[in-house]
């Protein structure tokens, strides 16, 4: 923990709800107190805030936020002046590929949107406690991603965040920490649940959000420390998915002229008897009534919900085993697919503790699935009281002691760009040249720095000696590229192969060092922390490094 930071504030990030925490780096032991306090929550007991947006058609400008957002969607002719945006945490996500028309900007600025407004309301609700106390250049940021995402849509989050106000792109690195979500809710767990964890303790964390469902598994290591044990799975079939089922559901029932007839209004009312009332409480056990608007013309229903008593006074039945097949199992045997995958990963099969967290995770049906499934699984525990909160919390925790987790697994290859030995009868006679000290190269090689799987110490410097020949070239580019496959490719531009970063690094003045002769430079790289640092000096007293850079044109920044 770094004593230049006085507080710790930590953004759940969530495709339907998000939250935020903070804690006092002074605090022995360490207390973390949640924010819940909303513009326009009302009655609502949910401790956090819905991750939504309300645009201006005219002029995209940002109406409301939040609860707020809703209630300017409840005005008359609010439809036709204003636009919802929600779930665009999901644009994110590259596999999905979900665009959205309305506002007209990039993914990054709708999240820094989001992001902004959050961190403005947060900020006033702590400093008016304790914590105005502090500069608010000493409070440190943590913020939560997905274990699925890829390096650039963590990058994103990062350029988001910069966007949003909450730091400068002057501040240090660390200021800044970024943590999946899987990893967050397994401290939280680790630091406050009632049961004792030791040493030597193994346990599997399914985080059951919104949009997606991420597992990781860790080793209790020591006090307070974890060791990831497997390559973390995630995918994106979160609760949200369970909304577009039940729309898809209603849409059979009624009817696609009869649905697109409908006012936004009341359409977003029959989704909220879901999304607030029958998705958190179904069981499996219990049929379940949707009120229907009373612009819905139930003459021109199909005659066969009348035969099936499905239909009465307006009120529509959704039976218990329609949301079980229909609804719940398309999504929730995902879920347990995921589980399986996870565990079968295990190198021993030894499991201590599965833990069940996430606004989905507290879903009694899901619980209950699980516990039919996996029998094998002695302890299934579920901390519904703090579910929600499990994330977020476990955020905040890690912003204090980022040290806390003490190694990961790669999930990718990660390797360079390289001018390796060319070898005639392997490589494309297209890729060969010859060097001005007469070495033959093939100019499109990978060259690896860590493969997937590999066990990475938190903060592990992994080098590398390059080459180049003076006065031949003004600037070196180094490429970052990476691939998901466990064969290592031997060239950069192999398929699946993807460039996540680039530096260029000026060649400086070396005086007495003749044209064309090879000299070396230093090519670092920083794994095992959320985020990819690569670096690159010729031993001059001044180092270029690069975040995961995907800007169109080579990037690089001066260390100090």
């Amino acid at each position: 923990m770094s004593r230049d930071y006085k507080v710790v504030i930590a953004y759940d990030f969530g495709t339907t709800y998000s939250g935020a925490a903070y804690a006092f780096t002074h605090s022995s032991p360490p207390e973390v107190f949640d924010v819940q306090k909303w513009p326009n929550k009302g009655g609502s007991f949910f401790p956090k805030v819905p991750t939504t947006l309300v645009y201006r058609r005219s002029d995209e400008s940002l109406v409301d936020w939040g609860y707020g957002a809703k209630k300017v969607m409840i005005k008359p002719y609010a439809a036709k002046q204003n636009v919802l945006v929600g779930q665009f945490k999901l644009l994110l996500d590259e596999d999905l590929g979900r665009t959205i028309h309305t506002p007209a900007k990039p993914a990054i600025h709708i999240i820094a949107d989001y992001l902004r407004v959050l961190h403005q309301h947060t900020l006033q609700e702590i400093t008016r406690g304790f914590a105005k106390n502090y500069h608010p250049d000493t409070f440190r940021y943590c913020l939560t991603v997905p274990a699925l995402w890829s390096d650039r849509a963590k990058h994103a989050m990062r350029q988001a965040a910069v966007l949003a106000g909450l730091v400068a792109p002057s501040d240090p690195s660390d200021r800044l920490v970024l943590i999946s979500e899987p990893e967050a809710a397994a401290l939280y767990c680790e630091q406050t649940m009632d049961m004792e964890l030791k040493e030597g303790d193994r346990i599997m964390v399914c985080d059951a959000g919104g949009g997606t469902v991420d597992l990781i598994v860790f080793d209790v290591s020591g006090k307070h420390q974890l060791k990831e044990v497997t390559k973390g799975l995630g995918e994106s079939c979160g609760s949200v998915f369970l909304d577009e089922q039940y729309k898809a559901w209603l849409t059979r029932q009624l009817g696609q002229d009869i649905m697109d007839a409908i006012p936004p209004r009341e359409v977003a009312d029959l989704m909220d008897q879901f999304i607030d009332i029958i998705k958190p409480e179904f069981d499996g056990i219990d049929d379940q009534y949707v009120t229907l608007p009373r612009s819905v013309p139930l003459d021109r229903l199909d005659p066969r919900l009348n035969e099936d008593n499905a239909l009465d006074e307006g009120t529509i039945k959704l039976s218990a085993s329609v949301l079980k097949e229909e609804i719940f199992d398309p999504v929730v045997n995902k879920v347990l697919s995921l589980i399986r995958q996870q565990y079968e990963q295990i190198p021993d099969g030894r499991l201590t503790y599965l833990l069940l967290v996430g606004g989905f995770g507290s879903s009694n049906y899901l619980y209950q699935r699980i516990q039919d499934t996996f029998f094998e699984f002695d302890k299934i525990v579920c901390p519904a009281e703090r579910a929600a909160l499990a994330v977020v919390r476990g955020a905040a925790y890690y912003g204090l002691n980022p040290q806390v987790i003490k190694a990961r697994v790669s999930r990718r290859t990660y390797g360079i760009n390289a001018g390796l030995p060319f070898e005639d009868h392997r490589d494309p006679p297209s890729t060969r040249v010859v060097r001005p000290d007469g070495s033959v190269r093939c100019t499109t090689r990978f060259l690896v720095f860590v493969k997937k799987g590999d066990v990475l110490p938190i903060d592990q410097c992994i080098r590398e000696h390059m080459y180049v020949y003076y006065g031949t070239v003004k600037y070196t580019d180094i490429m970052l590229y990476a691939t998901e496959k466990d064969d290592v490719p031997r060239y950069y531009n192999d398929p699946d192969v993807k460039h996540v970063a680039a530096i260029s690094v000026p060649i400086p003045d070396m005086p007495g060092v003749m044209h064309g002769e090879r000299i070396s430079y230093t090519v670092r790289m920083y794994f095992g922390t959320t985020e990819i640092r690569m670096e690159a000096d010729f031993g001059t007293g001044q180092s270029y490094r690069v975040y995961c850079d995907f800007d169109a044109v080579d990037r690089y920044d001066d260390l100090e």
